[in-house]
This record gives C-alpha cells, structure tokens and sequence, in this order.
C-alpha cells in the first residue's frame, strides 16, 4: 500500500468519534443512584456492604464506559458459553505475509508484519485490511477496527451479529453481513467508521468479495445466486450463468474475472469449470484458481494432508489440514510452515492472510 493511501487511511480515521468525556461522570451517577437512602446507625454494617459493592461496580462501570466511549468494546452481560475456548499457542506470521488472522472456536488471533500480535478476544468475524495495516471484527452488537499501534480505533454499533467482513483493496470501504433477529442484511461502511448504509436487505451469510478497484463487490442474493453491486452507478446485477446455491464468490486480484462456488460446479468469469471431484472451496492464487476438493484435494497447490480450508493474497496462502494432527500451514508454494497447532476438538472458523 502506498504512503499516499496510508495518508488517505488516516486523514478518514482523524474524523472517526472520539471518546465520551462524560462516559465516567455517566457510570459514577448511576453507581450512586443505585446506593440505598441513609439507614439506621444499627444497620451501618450492612450499609457499608452495600457502598463497597457500589464502589466495585463503580469501577467496572468505568473502565467498561471508557472502553465504549472510545470506540474499542461494547459490553453486554449474558450467559457464558457452556464450551471452554482451546487452549492456543503463539500464532507465527509465514515469510512474506504481511498478516495472518486466525477465528478458532469464537476467539480471533492476529499477528501482523508491523509487530502487532492479538490472541482470544471472543469475536463473530473478522477480516485484515489490505497490508494488515487494520483488523475488522464482530465484538458483541458491534463492528469493530483496530490499527495495530492500538490507536485510531473506532467502533460502530450494527444492531446484530456480525457474520462475514470484506475490505475494499483501497481499504476505504468495508462490506460486512449483519445477523439480525429477522434476516442477514448486507452493510457497507467506509473505514473510518462512518457513513454506513444498507445495501441489500436479505442476503446469505457468504463474505462478500471486491473487484480489484474497489469500485464493485460481489455477494450471495437470498435466492442463493451470486450478486454484483456496483458503487459507481449504485446497480445490482445477477451475476450470468451463477449456480442457484453459491456458497463462495471471489474477485481476481486483477482485473473483473468473478468466480462463484456452488455445491456441484463453479463459474469462472463466463466459464464453467468441471472436476473429477466435488468443491468444497475456491480461491485465486495469484492469477490462477486453486480449488478444494470434498476429500481435502487441493489444485494446484501441494499440500501434504487434508486441506478443510484454504485462504490466499497474492502468492501467500493460508491453509487448514487436518489428518493426523490438526494445523494451519501458510506461505508458498515451494515453502510453507505450520503457522498453528491445534487440538482435534478445535473448530476453525475463518482464515485470512495478507499479503
């Protein structure tokens, strides 16, 4: 990414809301509005329970409002998930990435070029913006970015989960899918947090994929076909030929080639592809389609072990294996290493590298 767009990126985050200076005076009057009314000198033991407990919730009302005010963390209390998280080791950064985001079980692990180094924060989805110079994440009811020198975040409340998260490839843009009580709903938003719109209002919870100018995004309609939404003109247009069950879209990293995964067949810009065996996954690597089979077959990259699912920037990828041990590999072609060892009971969610 050039120092000009860098500059763009943070001229759009200078005007993202800063925090609430009245976030503690807030929390500190409802602490003490909850205090009960002078009682009887009889009763100053309990009394003194009651301000001790008070001041404690004080506290957590603060930290908990500061951290809201300024846009890192929206809090909200329910029950605790009856499954433990695993238990992660150190996620390590491939030669060459510039990124790496793992979602293992609900809780989101980065590590990024620049030294920046996340592990469990409990997160629905997530997604590195070009360069990894941010991370996007679901965090309770809101969208949350985070720039890993920890400043100029900004989070922004969407009313629902959310469920898939795409960068534009200029990084001034996100397109993210909102589970709501009623139905998946497409949003995009700019990067700095602002101007959010609804752009369609039922779709299917796959992660959207941009055009390599960052002027179009593709997405799965509610009828299941692959969906180009097009900024400039403000269009949506069926995509030709798309099978009736996309599960998957992905934009070439150059040029306006789509491809769409359906359960038995897959369309590569007008063309249809046809294997020896079912897709379960389709990503372009460099300018080339590699393809994931049912049985963990990967072409035309060669990896020893089943790949359950496979992730690539350019001529980086990310992959999950599984077989004898559980693992996420990621680099090139002739050079890969395992980037995380996992326990058989690990549930990956999502993978994301950049470039």
């Amino acid at each position: 990414m050039s120092s000009e767009l860098e500059s763009r990126l943070d001229g759009l985050l200078l005007d993202a809301p800063e925090p609430e200076p009245e976030a503690g005076e807030r929390a500190l009057a409802r602490a003490l509005s909850a205090l009960a009314p002078p009682v009887p000198r009889s009763r100053r033991r309990l009394r003194l329970a009651v301000v001790v407990v008070a001041a404690a919730l004080f506290l957590l009302a603060l930290a908990a409002g500061s951290l809201a005010a300024a846009g890192a963390l929206h809090v909200s209390f329910g029950h605790a998930r009856r499954r433990p998280p695993v238990e992660l080791r150190a996620l390590a950064l491939p030669p060459g990435a510039a990124g790496l985001a793992v979602v293992v079980d609900g809780r989101l692990s980065v590590v990024t070029r620049s030294g920046f180094r996340l592990q469990g924060l409990p997160v629905s989805a997530a997604g590195l913006s070009p360069h990894a110079l941010y991370v996007a994440a679901g965090v309770s009811n809101s969208l949350v970015a985070m720039r890993p020198d920890g400043h100029q975040a900004w989070s922004h409340q969407v009313g629902g989960r959310v469920v898939a998260i795409a960068w534009a490839p200029d990084g001034l843009r996100i397109a993210y899918v909102v589970r709501t009580s009623r139905r998946l709903v497409l949003r995009m938003i700019w990067g700095n947090g602002t101007h959010d719109q609804a752009i369609e209002r039922s779709v299917r919870a796959v992660t959207p994929s941009w055009r390599a100018d960052s002027l179009a995004f593709a997405y799965v309609g509610a009828g299941g076909r692959a969906v180009v939404y097009d900024l400039f003109h403000r269009t949506r247009s069926v995509v030709a030929g798309s099978p009736p069950d996309v599960s998957q879209v992905a934009f070439a990293p150059t040029g306006t080639k789509l491809a769409a995964l359906g359960s038995h067949k897959a369309l590569v810009g007008k063309t249809r592809l046809r294997t020896h065996f079912e897709l379960q996954g389709i990503a372009w690597f460099g300018r080339a389609i590699a393809l994931v089979g049912r049985r963990g077959q990967l072409e035309p990259v060669r990896i020893a072990g089943r790949v359950d699912s496979f992730a690539a920037s350019g001529k980086i990828f990310a992959a999950l294996v599984t077989g004898r041990s559980t693992r996420v590999v990621a680099g090139t072609t002739g050079r890969y290493t395992t980037v995380l060892s996992l326990p058989r009971r690990a549930r990956v969610e999502s993978i994301d590298v950049s470039g």
